[in-house]
């Protein structure tokens, strides 16, 4: 998640110390920790919700599109941010051992089946039960 830059402010570092210092004192490394496992949450949820939407939407097929339209929001979804930032996530997985199972899980997808980014978990849920192989090209 090296493409994510951001402040934080605690307390709890001490003040006159070296930058080197700084940066080996254990408070600075579980608050990098968490705060990765705070957006990979947020990156989680922003996945699910999409994931949500396009359920619905796939429910709703016979709704007027004047409703889809209000339905819509300013917010970006999954899918923007992946098509922004998938190698990161994908290079995350190899790099980052900690977290491989948490970003696996945020990797999108191409599908014979449709123009849309799927995850693993969604293509293997709808794979037939004799299909046995993935093949990625």
């Amino acid at each position: 998640l090296n493409f994510i830059k951001g402040v934080v402010d605690s307390d709890d570092l001490p003040l006159s110390v070296s930058r080197e210092t700084l940066q080996q004192h254990k408070a600075v490394k579980v608050i990098g920790k968490k705060l990765v496992r705070k957006t990979l949450d947020l990156l989680r949820k922003m996945a699910d919700a999409e994931k949500r939407k396009s359920e619905k939407k796939d429910e709703d097929t016979d709704e007027e599109e004047e409703d889809e339209e209000e339905e819509e929001s300013n917010e970006p979804s999954y899918s923007e941010f992946f098509q922004n930032f998938g190698k990161n996530i994908k290079l995350g997985v190899v790099e980052d051992s900690a977290n491989k199972n948490r970003l696996a899980k945020l990797i999108r997808f191409y599908s014979t089946k449709g123009d849309d980014l799927v995850s693993l978990e969604s293509y293997m849920e709808r794979m037939p039960e004799w299909q046995k192989d993935i093949y990625f090209l």
